[in-house]
């Protein structure tokens, strides 16, 4: 029986806004459960009734990012025949495009996905969008074309937060601001503390909506994705239907991992969790290892760079191990010519240059991003840090990428620059 249905949603609500830390060592008494019960009930009908309105317009990175696009943007409740159209800027004829809409629920609050996919674009072009609801423009939306040449990406770490999500809107507004021209926007996985809860997922996007804007957007499956309101290991749902990312070939894993290319890079997003989704996605592993082989042999990009969420070690191990997932990821990565991996998860920022998991002068840089969120860990130094920063570190991380550069730098939420490390190629 689903544990939900016994405890009452509200009180599933009330749990989800504890840390999972918390949660593990709380002792729940029968007073206290129905004296919040009786508090926190209204929480289920707090957008009964509402006017539907777009909001968390994203562009959601595609297979070519310089000829088609995704546009996804939501509702609390169903909009009346929704139209998209679009035009290239300075043109005064516009185009349409099919809605599909998805409908789910996050904590028993209904949410209504809606997606455009626009195909045979021009690169580098503006676009502008605009969403029609009931005969009346409802929402507007500009992103660019990727133009196949040099790129900006600004890369986040676990925005995972307990309570309000200030402290993620701190570091990211700071980011966005400062980097205007970066047009591509990647979070590292744990994008919110609880992956089933509607608080976290409308603090997480209320936050990221104005900073994010036209940039294309590839998220990235966190552990704490994971995470049922009752902190059990639970199917990534809301994850899973909030975005749409590309097509992985996967009869029953679209989805979980996937790649993308965005001007000379090739991007590789992996599935790392395998602590708590090895039981409820069987055989998602070895198909994602044979995926990954196939995948890094067929780009022709000219930088290959992976997206992983979890670290190379396992923090939580005494003494600390290589995580399980390394032993079969890794070691395709390395043999076909990966460029760069970066991780997270531990909340804290490590650099370090290895070939074959030992330290190497001209071995693949690993960096693990740092922290974007108000969760903090102790994270002691492993011996193939090359660099590590204190663990209450927030930060965030730009990368730059042309013919022959490929430039990752970490900055402080003000702007200050704590490290960078740069890959030269000769030009072909």
């Amino acid at each position: 029986m689903n544990n939900a249905a016994l405890i009452g949603p509200s009180m599933t609500a009330f749990f989800a806004s504890l840390s999972r830390r918390a949660f593990l060592s709380l002792s729940l008494r029968a007073t206290v459960g129905s004296v919040l019960a009786s508090v926190l009930a209204p929480l289920r009908s707090a957008f009964a009734g509402s006017k539907p309105s777009p909001k968390f317009f994203r562009r959601i990175v595609t297979k070519d990012n310089r000829t088609s696009a995704l546009i996804e943007w939501q509702t609390d409740a169903a909009l009346s025949d929704p139209r998209f159209f679009w035009r290239e800027a300075g043109s005064k004829s516009e185009k349409t495009a099919d809605v599909d809409v998805t409908y789910f629920a996050i904590d028993d609050h209904p949410v209504f996905v809606y997606r455009a996919e626009l195909s045979k674009l021009a690169a580098g072009k503006r676009i502008e969008c605009r969403v029609e609801a009931a005969g009346r423009t409802a929402g507007t939306f500009s992103f660019r074309t990727d133009d196949g040449g040099a790129v900006q990406a600004l890369i986040f770490p676990d925005s995972q937060c307990e309570g309000d999500y200030d402290t993620w809107a701190r570091v990211s507004d700071e980011a966005a601001t400062r980097c205007p021209n970066a047009a591509l926007w990647v979070n590292m996985g744990d994008l919110v503390d609880n992956g089933a809860s509607f608080s976290h997922w409308n603090g997480w996007q209320s936050t990221t909506d104005a900073s994010l804007g036209g940039r294309a957007f590839a998220p990235v499956m966190g552990n704490h994705e994971c995470y049922s309101l009752e902190w059990e290991c639970c199917r990534p749902d809301a994850f899973l239907s909030l975005f749409a990312t590309p097509d992985n070939e996967s009869a029953k894993y679209q989805r979980y991992y996937y790649s993308f290319d965005y001007g000379p890079v090739h991007f590789i997003v992996l599935n790392t969790q395998w602590e708590e989704l090895a039981a409820l996605a069987p055989g998602l592993f070895e198909e994602q290892a044979a995926w990954l082989a196939r995948d890094m042999k067929s780009t022709k990009a000219r930088w290959r760079v992976a997206l992983l969420h979890r670290d190379l070690i396992d923090y939580d191990e005494e003494p600390m191990i290589r995580d399980p997932f390394v032993e079969t990821l890794v070691p395709v990565l390395e043999s076909n010519g990966v460029d760069a991996v970066l991780t997270a998860h531990a909340h804290a920022y490590r650099r370090r240059r290895l070939s074959a998991w030992k330290p190497a002068k001209d071995g693949v840089p690993y960096i693990l991003t740092g922290n974007a969120g108000n969760c903090f860990y102790d994270v002691e130094k492993n011996e193939i840090d090359e660099i590590a920063f204190p663990d209450n570190f927030l930060n965030y991380l730009t990368m730059e990428a042309d013919e022959t550069k490929l430039t990752f730098r970490c900055f402080l939420p003000n702007g200050i620059l704590k490290d960078f490390v740069t890959l030269r190629k000769l030009p072909e």
